[in-house]
């Protein structure tokens, strides 16, 4: 006589749906990051745009200006401040506009910065500062400021 044996499913089989489940919840996981990632990447261009037209609004710049300090074309502010991203090049010279004009606030009122950085200075053989950093000699500006900032004739 034999006895059908109603058999429990085995630890092998409990272990797969187990590990089954987690492997959903790791790929719902995934899709998520994923999609989060595309949305910041999106977004990216979106600072870069802001940052410039906000720039070029609190030195009262024109786009010339602008373009002629960053040694790009006006063309290319424009199509920047329209969305495209800039490249990483100008993306630095735009950083050190940015960091020029934030050591500037310390030193004179905001509304002063924009016109200083396009006078023409004795103090650089008679070029302004815009030109400097459009030149790539933006030590020779950090040095004046430094020495401007902490009271120092050069």
């Amino acid at each position: 006589m034999s006895v059908a044996v109603k058999e429990r499913p085995g630890r092998a089989v409990q272990g797969m749906r187990g590990l089954e489940k987690e492997r959903e919840k790791l790929f719902v996981r995934l899709q998520e990051i994923n999609f989060a990632i595309e949305e910041a990447g999106k977004e990216t261009d979106k600072p870069e745009k802001q940052t410039l037209a906000r720039l070029r609004a609190s030195l009262k710049w024109s786009r010339n200006q602008l373009a002629r300090a960053m040694n790009a074309s006006d063309r290319a502010i424009v199509n920047w401040e329209g969305g495209d991203l800039i490249s990483p090049v100008y993306a630095a010279k735009l950083r050190e506009i940015q960091s020029v004009c934030n050591e500037l606030k310390q030193l004179m009122r905001p509304e002063e910065i924009g016109p200083w950085l396009l006078t023409e200075l004795e103090e650089f053989e008679g070029r302004s500062p815009a030109d400097l950093i459009s030149k790539g000699e933006t030590g020779r500006l950090w040095a004046s400021l430094f020495y401007l900032r902490s009271g120092m004739p050069d």
